[in-house]
């Protein structure tokens, strides 16, 4: 690149030179054509700004690039080469010196705000790094580097802390939250936006339930209430009228219907057994779904008790099991429900006639979680505690006949669903860790499934009716929300 001959008397040249300059000034080199040289490049005590340096333009003294000889001696590797400089293009060395001035910030007394570390500086870091380390193969890019502490992970705990929330937020397969207790139930509601209930389980009388509802992006608390002895399990109303209404069994049940406006829960009614002068603590209970005034409820004392939530008054009470009932569910009709116990039966009722069961179900262990497809009623999943298996058997076929026995948890298997818009698909959950979607057609299960690995051994599971992409579980003391 040609330039014009040097003004005799530059504006920009320095106030005071050494004698030595001032009686002999120097005079340009010329080369074998004439044309003077290039004195930017002979001269270092010239400054950057006769080389057309955009460095110059910018009002902050503090983010030009230093170029003493201490400063070139320290960072060798750092220095732009002047020579090549002057042929890049005018945008290119602007991108040069930026790099340059990111250099010379110190990042480490200078706390970085959320603005500073956003996705638009980084695009923009990566993309001088890039158009640099294209234009300038034998550049050294390492100090670069080195120098944001972005990109080697030398972040402060608040950086970090930032940027780990922000990760999380971006991902909108899974929507986390945390509170101060250990947490067990869960259970989503029919209504128009992903909002569901979680319980505590700590051994002592402080027990809360929360409300929470997936807005904006986040998995928020709308509400919480305090309750005495922890929730065993949580429902809210199958009916879509009456949608609002969420029940929880521990000694008793206790219903409270929840205002979406006021984003609070009121108290409804108590349900326990007067006429008993014992009443054991309620393991499980279930809503019926197609009759949402008839509630049962399985119990230790081995009974499973049937109500009438219109007359607020036991329907009927029965001695299901030789030992500790610990699940109750209805089908998808009125008078059949379904009990599994301690005895490792699984036995069917009929509210038409109770004068005698069908045991449908025999295992030798301990059976406390059911899970009946009210898609295809006669499918059904058991669960025995301490056990890794996960049963499934067809209510009309013979006794002890299993359909299939699903081996795909390593620890014991904690909490069991059907898909609510898919017959086929069943999610387990398991002090494993894993969260496994499970297809039940013409394939096996163990071959056609699909897994999410949880940060601890989860609790329990649901499965959004309404929302059917996403699935909730509760481990420790969080509850993430997976998108399927």
């Amino acid at each position: 690149m040609e330039s014009a001959n040097p003004d005799p008397n530059p504006k920009n040249a320095p106030s005071e030179l050494n004698p030595q300059e001032q009686e002999n000034p120097a005079q340009p080199k010329l080369n074998d054509k004439g044309i003077p040289l290039q004195e930017s490049a002979q001269n270092p005590q010239t400054p950057l700004a006769q080389n057309n340096n955009p460095v110059n333009s910018n009002p902050n003294p503090q983010s030009q690039l230093v170029s003493s000889p201490q400063n070139i001696q320290d960072n060798e590797h750092q220095e732009i080469n002047k020579h090549k400089l002057t042929e890049q293009s005018p945008e290119m060395q602007n991108n040069i010196m930026q790099m340059n001035n990111i250099n010379q910030m110190n990042m480490t007394q200078m706390p970085m705000t959320q603005e500073q570390i956003n996705e638009q500086t980084m695009l923009q870091y990566h993309n001088h790094i890039n158009q640099i380390a294209n234009n300038n193969p034998d550049m050294q890019m390492n100090n670069y580097m080195a120098n944001y502490p972005q990109m080697q992970g030398q972040l402060t705990p608040e950086q970090l802390q930032y940027q780990n929330q922000k990760e999380l937020n971006e991902n909108k397969n899974i929507y986390d939250y945390s509170t101060n207790m250990k947490l067990y139930g869960i259970a989503f509601q029919k209504g128009n936006c992903p909002r569901l209930a979680v319980s505590s389980l700590e051994k002592r009388l402080d027990n809360k339930i929360e409300i929470l509802e997936l807005v904006d992006n986040e998995l928020k608390n709308v509400y919480e209430q305090m309750v005495g002895y922890p929730c065993t399990k949580l429902l809210w109303s199958p009916s879509e009228k009456k949608s609002s209404l969420l029940a929880f069994s521990s000694d008793c049940i206790q219903i409270y219907d929840y205002s979406e406006e006021k984003q609070v829960l009121s108290f409804q009614t108590r349900l326990h057994n007067l006429k008993s002068k014992y009443c054991g603590p309620l393991t499980s209970f279930d809503w019926n779904t197609t009759n949402d005034s008839i509630l049962g409820t399985a119990s230790v004392d081995n009974t499973c008790t049937i109500w009438d939530l219109n007359k607020q008054a036991i329907k009927t009470q029965l001695i299901a099991h030789d030992k500790e009932v610990f699940d109750i569910q209805f089908g998808n009709d009125e008078n059949t429900f379904i009990s599994g116990g301690a005895d490792g039966t699984v036995r069917l009722f009929d509210l038409r006639n109770l004068d005698h069961s069908t045991i449908i179900y025999e295992n030798d262990g301990c059976i406390n979680k059911l899970a009946m497809n009210l898609q295809v009623p006669n499918l059904i999943v058991a669960l025995c505690l301490e056990k890794n298996v996960i049963y499934v058997f067809d209510s009309r076929m013979n006794l002890n006949v299993t359909m299939d026995e699903i081996n795909l948890h390593k620890d014991p298997v904690t909490g069991c669903i059907w898909a609510p818009d898919n017959p086929t698909q069943l999610c387990s959950v398991s002090e494993d860790c894993n969260v496994i979607i499970s297809n039940m057609g013409s394939e096996l299960a163990q071959n056609n499934n699909v897994s999410y690995t949880a940060p601890a051994p989860i609790n329990n599971v649901d499965w959004c009716k309404t929302f059917p992409e996403w699935i909730g579980i509760t481990f420790q003391d969080r509850v993430q929300l997976l998108r399927k």
